[in-house]
């Protein structure tokens, strides 16, 4: 098990203990005659409003399932505020010790004001810079038990705890109490460490707020649209409504989806084939990449050989059906790849890679196969020297390129470094960017539009470098996208719409 797997697995835990502390708090305050009726009212309502509120975090965020809660998403954050009152009461009429009593007021304080942080973001508001670097905070927090994912993910959430106002009955719960305490105090802690880079974080976005677009006259300069989310059956009928209406609006000149071996074969992408079909008969290109199974650890553990032998039969009906322009056999390899296979050797891609991009141009040699550069280190470098060399048989390099949880500062790095690599080279293969967005619920939305319109001016003034995606139409499974879950339409819209226009009234 990973580092991350690791904690994640001690993170939900803690989180499960926390609920069920809350709910029996919440029962046993509520049958005991002496406590204040006002005190019971307030710990009974969040009780009882915990799990549904908890649900309606979760799900909010999503488009595929969101649509319905949307308008009650406003019930997780007044849950959170539910729990600060309480401890408040707890502590003005001295139910609670102190001591005890003030380091959990203010980790309810921190997720209330994160929760409402958030409530705002989706409505299209701009929250203050404190509320954001909070929550950019909270969400580097997370980072240390889920790594990445705690930037997109929607589903984590931090559980409020109430102040215990009655004295432990026995040692277990007495412990049960510490422990709590114990690990809020210790999430809070690091929240606070966090904040001043967070503070830095999000202003770091600022300085791209005036970046300028390179002129094309040649017009060779395509943006792209992720569509869909990653596939592991076919396209869902919302998401095939919204982000081909939105391609269209558009007038992207490209469209990528990301396809999971689950979806690979079968009725799944037949659904597929026929969906993007009308989407690419004005000569739109299309780029698919291949995600990675939902057990994929346990598969490459089994057997290295079998699952490559698997991925590359994946690569065999993709190129067979969908007939893609550009072919990426593998997402971020070091990157993703990692976060769900493990770490593999650059030797492993680079054969993996190989094989891939001789099945593809022998099954049809006009597809261009691509290879993604998205961690920046060292065993990326390897991987890019290998791909870059003309005898190799990789067609187009591309580059991953959205924030970390530091901001724009990573960002900017990443742009270096990729800037240094193509200078290696006078005569460099084409070269794309195969993913560039933001993180609308962890830094704003104001700052996705920064960080896409940053990595824009970016490659357009590279010359190598022939196209953008941009990371994604929508809020499926991961909150990156143009369009937020109750279907509003996020600024960064505006943002492509204008270099679109830039860039084609440069090439007339």
């Amino acid at each position: 098990m990973t580092s991350h797997r690791l904690l994640g697995a001690v993170y939900v835990a803690l989180s499960l203990a926390m609920i069920a502390w809350d709910i029996l708090r919440a029962g046993r305050i509520a049958r005991l005659r002496r406590s204040p009726r006002a005190f019971q009212a307030i710990t009974g309502i969040a009780g009882l409003l915990l799990v549904p509120a908890l649900l309606v975090g979760f799900t909010a965020n999503s488009l595929l399932y969101g649509r319905a809660i949307f308008l009650v998403a406003w019930l997780w954050p007044f849950t959170a505020l539910l729990f600060v009152l309480q401890t408040i009461y707890a502590l003005g009429r001295r139910l609670v010790t102190p001591l005890f009593g003030f380091p959990l007021l203010v980790y309810n304080v921190i997720i209330a004001t994160v929760a409402v942080t958030k409530f705002l973001i989706t409505r299209g508001d701009s929250p203050a810079e404190f509320a954001l670097a909070l929550n950019a905070a909270q969400a580097s927090m997370l980072g240390t038990f889920f790594g990445a994912p705690a930037l997109w993910n929607p589903i984590y959430l931090q559980v409020p705890l109430f102040a215990p106002s009655l004295p432990a009955r026995w040692g277990f719960t007495r412990l049960a109490r510490i422990g709590l305490a114990g690990a809020a105090i210790a999430m809070t802690a690091l929240v606070v460490i966090e904040l001043p880079g967070a503070f830095a974080g999000i202003k770091s976005y600022e300085s791209h707020s005036r970046d300028q677009l390179q002129e094309h006259p040649e017009g060779d300069f395509k943006i792209g649209l992720k569509i869909f989310p990653d596939l592991r059956s076919g396209p869902p009928p919302l998401a095939i409504t919204n982000d081909l209406a939105l391609a269209d609006t558009l007038d992207v000149d490209a469209i990528s989806v990301v396809v999971d071996p689950e979806a690979s074969r079968g009725i799944a992408l037949d659904s597929l084939a026929r969906t993007i079909e009308q989407a690419r008969a004005d000569s739109t290109l299309l780029i698919v990449a291949l995600g990675y199974p939902k057990k994929g650890q346990e598969e490459i553990r089994r057997s290295r050989d079998s699952y490559t032998i698997a991925r590359l039969k994946d690569i065999d009906l993709i190129a067979r059906k969908l007939k893609p322009d550009y072919l990426i056999p593998a997402v971020d390899p070091l990157e993703e790849g990692s976060r769900i296979l493990g770490d593999q050797t650059p030797q492993y891609w680079i054969d993996y890679f190989t094989a891939a991009a001789r099945m593809a141009h022998y099954i049809y040699p006009r597809i261009k196969v691509a290879i993604p550069m998205s961690s920046y280190g060292t065993r990326d470098s390897i991987l890019y020297a290998w791909a870059a060399r003309r005898g190799s048989p990789i067609d187009v390099l591309g580059f991953s390129l959205l924030p970390g949880f530091d901001g724009a500062r990573s960002l900017d790095t990443h742009l270096r470094v990729a800037q240094r690599w193509m200078r290696q080279y006078p005569n460099p293969k084409e070269h794309w960017v195969f993913a560039a967005g933001g993180y609308p619920l962890a830094h704003g939305e104001e700052n996705q539009e920064r960080a896409i319109w940053d990595v824009l001016s970016w490659a357009t003034a590279e010359v190598a470098i022939k196209g953008l995606v941009v990371y994604e139409a929508g809020d499926y499974y991961t909150v990156r996208g143009l369009r937020a879950p109750g279907g509003r339409l996020r600024s960064a819209t505006g943002a492509i719409l204008r270099a679109e226009k830039g860039l084609r009234s440069g090439a007339q």
